[in-house]
């Protein structure tokens, strides 16, 4: 049941992670135009914001689909996002230790400046990564439908505060 949650709501939040960044040219540019601000060197920009978006919807598919096509799709989609949230919480860390300024455009357009916050949401995506797929090699067994459908609802309702993160954060802590 945990790895069905954990599944759902990294399916998402890296699908409207990668969409977001694609839907548009502009868009897609500035993304590519954000990645120096993290520490990568202009040289390897482009290259890293189109591994970004690739990793991010490969990741995505196999995450979504393993919800109808079972176990080893679920096993590498989680083992993915916990590579994929790693190096994210990584190059986020980088940004906010160095003070770069860098912007997170991570579900779009946006404005606001990396904080310590984005350090925090990164690394819970990471952390729910991982227990998916510990729980999925190791304790998770249910299969009542009932129970599979409401960690996936519960998956869903956590990647929309993931994905509308800097709204709350604003509205409880204030502006960065």
């Amino acid at each position: 049941m945990l790895s069905t949650g954990a599944v759902v709501l990294c399916g998402i939040v890296l699908l409207v992670s990668a969409v977001s960044k694609v839907r548009s040219r502009s868009d897609y540019a500035e993304f590519v135009a954000s990645v120096p601000a993290f520490g990568i060197p202009a040289r390897w920009t482009r290259l890293f914001a189109v591994l970004t978006v690739v990793a991010e919807f490969a990741t995505a598919a196999l995450l979504l689909a393993s919800v109808f096509t079972g176990y080893w799709p679920a096993v590498a989609g989680l083992a993915l996002a916990v590579g994929v949230f790693g190096v994210l919480t990584a190059v986020v860390w980088r940004a906010v230790s160095r003070r770069s300024g860098a912007v997170c455009r991570c579900f779009g357009r946006a404005r606001t400046t990396l904080a310590h916050r984005h350090i925090v949401r990164n690394a819970f995506l990471l952390a729910v990564a991982a227990a998916g797929l510990v729980a999925l090699s190791f304790v998770d067994s249910v299969t009542d439908p009932a129970a599979l459908w409401l960690a996936a609802a519960v998956g869903a309702v956590g990647a929309v505060l993931v994905v509308r993160f800097d709204d709350l954060a604003d509205l409880v802590a204030g502006p960065v």
